[in-house]
Parts: structure tokens; C-alpha cells; sequence
């Protein structure tokens, strides 16, 4: 008997028919890698529905995270090197709900009107309810300190009491593990 085709995950395989513990076995692995993915993962999932990203920030726990810019991958226009670095594509798929709005498009300029965003590209984080504004900031960032605001927010038990907006930029001899003076976490 020839193999046949088989789908697990998204994943397309061929499996002896007569063998069900073989596809067992090919399903049982797929399935482990497939949950071990997103923790390896470099580049998060970007959301373009605002939506969407607000319902997944509630059931995730997770801030939500705007990178405002425009075309396919305008999100890499915040960084001043014109690309996210790994570092931050690993930090922003473990701790965030990425969204994108493309400024470019009608519903993109929608939302930065919205967001008061007055220029084409910049960012927004929120606290962990999706309610609250932590950091805004228009235009794009050195990567160094566009790390030091994603470190600065992933903690989903950050309590916001206002919204830092556009600051200048961190000097080079600043810590990065500065803890905000504005915030606690809650239960403390």
C-alpha cells in the first residue's frame, strides 16, 4: 500500500495508511513542535484589525502594542535602522498583541487621527487591559531605546498612572533595567 497524504497542523506529511501508529506518532510530534513555536519565534504575529487585538490583549493578558507606519511592513519604520532587530521580534512575540495600522490605508489614518498620531509612523503601547496609554511616541526610535520601552511595559502586571509621551531620547549611560518611578505592579 502507498503512503498517503496527511495534514496535522498545517503541516503536510506522508504516512503508511495501515500503520495508525506511525501518523500517531508524526501527529503527536507536529502537534509538540507547533506548541513550541511561538516561544522561538522571532517575528510576532502582526494584527491589523483593532478589533481583534483588543479582544485577543483581554483573553491573553498581554498589552497591546501600535506600531504605526506604512505599506506592507511599515512596522519596521519605527526603528531608526529601518528594521527590528531580533531581539525586539522575540520580546514583542512573547509579550505583546502586536497590531499594525498602515497609515497608508483610509482605516490606518482613521486610527492615528484617533490616536492623535500626527505623523505616518510611530507607537503606542498600552497597560495590560488595553485600556490605558503606558507610552506614545511619534516618529521612530533607536533600537536601544525602542528595547528599553518594550522591556519597560511587557509586564502584564504594570499598573499605568499616565501616559509617557514622545521622550527624549535615553542617554547611552542609562540602565536598562530602570524601573519606572510612576508605576508599581499590582498586588504590592
Amino acid at each position: 500500500m502507498s503512503p498517503q497524504p496527511t495534514t496535522v497542523g498545517g503541516f503536510c506529511f506522508e504516512a503508511p495508511i495501515f500503520f495508525p501508529e506511525v501518523t500517531m506518532m508524526y501527529s503527536v510530534l507536529l502537534i509538540a513542535l507547533w506548541g513550541i513555536a511561538p516561544s522561538v519565534r522571532e517575528n510576532p504575529a502582526w494584527i491589523t484589525d483593532y478589533g481583534q487585538a483588543k479582544k485577543f490583549s483581554q483573553m491573553e493578558r498581554k498589552p497591546i502594542v501600535i506600531f504605526f507606519g506604512s505599506g506592507v511592513s511599515g512596522w519596521n519604520d519605527i526603528s531608526r535602522q529601518g528594521r527590528l532587530e531580533p531581539d525586539a521580534g522575540r520580546l514583542l512575540a512573547k509579550s505583546y498583541v502586536c497590531l499594525y495600522l498602515d497609515t497608508a490605508s483610509e482605516e490606518g489614518r482613521r486610527l492615528a487621527r484617533a490616536f492623535e498620531m500626527s505623523q505616518p509612523r510611530g507607537i503606542v503601547i498600552s497597560d495590560s487591559t488595553g485600556k490605558l496609554q503606558a507610552f506614545r511616541h511619534e516618529g521612530s526610535l533607536r533600537d536601544e531605546d525602542l528595547m528599553y520601552y518594550l522591556g519597560r511595559f511587557s509586564n502584564a502586571d504594570l499598573v499605568v498612572l499616565h501616559t509617557e509621551t514622545n521622550p527624549p531620547e535615553r542617554s547611552s549611560f542609562t540602565p536598562a533595567t530602570a524601573s519606572p518611578a510612576f508605576s508599581t505592579t499590582r498586588g504590592c
